[in-house]
């Protein structure tokens, strides 16, 4: 104890020094006035008469309602933000005498809590405008949740600069290939999404050195022989039991699986010729997924199976690659295990890439590099399990994986257009969404938060550059196929989404894969019969195998 308050004394000495010395040095305090965050001033549009809508500003890399703090303070508040809540109060100085409608940005967001968002669905008084995760579209889709824009996004977004993408049509704000994945099954479109979402993988460069791996994987071998050598260093150094999650280093591990979806999508790149028949948009959707299923080839084979030879291999890849997982891998706390310097590489997006690297603050060198592409077996070079025997339409390209945090207008809207016999609230949420959606506002939205890219591509941060060109120079290929081309666990309904990801737990726990896909195929028979009964597609009128 005498030891303990003679340590507390020499430390309140050395803090009266330093308070009356002005050469004594402190340690970083945290504080920068330079990015702390200005008070947004608004209008009392309620005195004025006019009625509050409501954004619910929810993201998928990061949600765009404004902190509570707006003091900047590197380990308590290191992000302050209120950039939407400005862009909305401009918005409303211009535009809300025309409609008798303002906006306002939700404190919090409902974050497509699905508990939450349902009731208020169904009761109508959702916010006005809401973050919608597309997984269960094909559930909500018929249901009059949601106002269907696709009409509106082939009519210039007025916001839009002259010449520049958008002014002649709101859709052109996105590529095409991608803009046809916003669809649902019934063929209507839902939301407007706010931004790129860079994807890839956070790399320990630290862990790389002592491991002797000089270059980053650019191939799936690589990456293979990458975790070989990091797990040879773990077992050198005593870090190699992975019952012992405090010390063991793992290879490789993943915030969610998505790099199982670049390869599946490279896997079928072969099958886009008979697969994307119906829209020949580049894209497999639900309904060219079931003809697929439903129609047989000249030999009498699916043209489509999630039961056939392409998914053993795809899962054995998958298997593979998870070869170091930790023994408890479903309860490893990946971010925390990274930041600790216990993983060698981590699948990350671009929320996870920000403040990772943030909280690593310098710890160990970190860098990003994009998803390795998946390399057919050379002939004449000896049989590697690290190469695939499917030949290879197309690799998937990297960097990003398209557009992501979609924003609807909710039936909370259209209601209040019933209610009054006009169409005002509604065409205030269009409007406020192309304001919010052009280059020059959305650059503004986006880049201020700072969790991912905007619509143009913009961004000074580095890592989402290098991710961003990576993508530009794929985009270049024309063999490339773009993020999600054929994944039917994304594209067809809630419950086969929720098979495929059982299927993936139960594969890594052990299971037969043979066996276990009998089963994911019988959930896509029924996933693809009820997609079919619910939408009436008529089988006849598909084009023939």
């Amino acid at each position: 104890m005498k030891k303990f308050q003679k340590v507390i004394a020499v430390a309140a000495s050395m803090m009266l020094l330093c308070g009356a010395f002005a050469g004594c040095n402190v340690a970083d305090d945290g504080k920068d006035d330079s990015k702390n965050v200005e008070e947004v001033q608004k209008y009392d549009w309620a005195g004025k008469g006019y009625t509050k809508l409501t954004i619910d500003a929810g993201g998928q890399n990061a949600s765009y309602n404004s902190t509570k703090n707006l003091i900047y303070d590197k380990y308590s508040n290191p992000y302050p933000y209120n950039e939407l809540e400005r862009l909305v109060e401009e918005w409303n100085k211009a535009n809300a005498d025309s409609y008798a409608y303002y906006f306002e940005v939700a404190d919090s967001s409902i974050n497509n809590d699905r508990e939450t968002m349902l009731p208020m669905l169904q009761n109508k008084n959702a916010p006005e405008i809401i973050y919608y995760l597309p997984t269960t579209i094909a559930e909500d889709m018929d249901k009059g949740f949601f106002y269907d824009l696709s009409s509106v996004m082939e009519t210039p977004n007025k916001y839009s600069k002259e010449g520049e993408a958008g002014s002649v049509a709101w859709k052109d704000l996105y590529s095409a290939e991608d803009y046809a994945g916003f669809f649902a099954p019934n063929g209507h479109m839902y939301t407007v999404t706010m931004e790129k979402n860079p994807i890839g993988l956070l790399y320990n460069k630290t862990l790389f050195n002592a491991a002797g791996i000089t270059e980053t994987p650019d191939t799936y071998k690589e990456f293979m022989e990458a975790q070989d050598k990091l797990n040879a260093y773990a077992v050198s150094v005593g870090r190699g039991d992975p019952n012992q999650d405090d010390t063991y280093i793992t290879p490789y591990f993943m915030m969610y699986p998505w790099y199982d979806s670049f390869l599946e999508s490279t896997l079928l790149s072969s099958s886009m010729t008979k697969l994307d028949v119906i829209k020949k948009d580049g894209m497999v959707d639900a309904e060219e997924f079931v003809r697929g299923y439903m129609l047989k080839d000249a030999n009498d084979n699916r043209l489509y199976n999630p039961n056939s030879d392409v998914y053993v291999e795809l899962y054995r890849l998958i298997k593979q690659m998870c070869k170091y997982y930790p023994t408890k891998w479903s309860s490893y706390y990946n971010s925390q295990q990274f930041v600790a310097g216990n993983v060698g590489m981590l699948e990350v997006t671009g929320g996870d890439i920000r403040e990772l690297i943030d909280q690593v603050d310098g710890d160990f060198e970190v860098g990003v590099m994009p998803y390795p592409v998946l390399e057919t077996q050379p002939a004449g070079e000896a049989a590697s399990p690290y190469y695939t025997t499917y030949e290879i339409a197309g690799n998937v390209r990297r960097g990003l994986s398209g557009y992501c945090t979609g924003w609807a207008i909710s039936n909370s809207a259209m209601a209040k257009d019933d209610k009054n016999n006009n169409d005002k609230c509604v065409n205030a949420c269009i409007d406020v969404l192309m304001y919010l959606s052009c280059y020059e506002n959305n650059d503004m939205m986006v880049n201020k938060r700072g969790f991912a890219i905007p619509l143009s591509g913009n961004t000074s941060y580095e890592h989402f550059r290098t991710l961003a060109e990576v993508y530009a120079t794929d985009c270049a290929n024309e063999t490339t196929v773009a993020w999600g081309a054929a994944t039917a666990g994304s594209s067809m309904n809630k419950d086969y989404y929720d098979a495929v990801y059982l299927f993936r737990t139960k594969a890594l726990n052990g299971a037969d894969v043979a066996s276990e896909l009998r089963n994911l195929e019988s959930s896509f028979t029924s996933a693809a019969n009820n997609l079919y009964t619910q939408n009436k597609w008529d089988k006849p009128s598909w084009p023939v195998a």
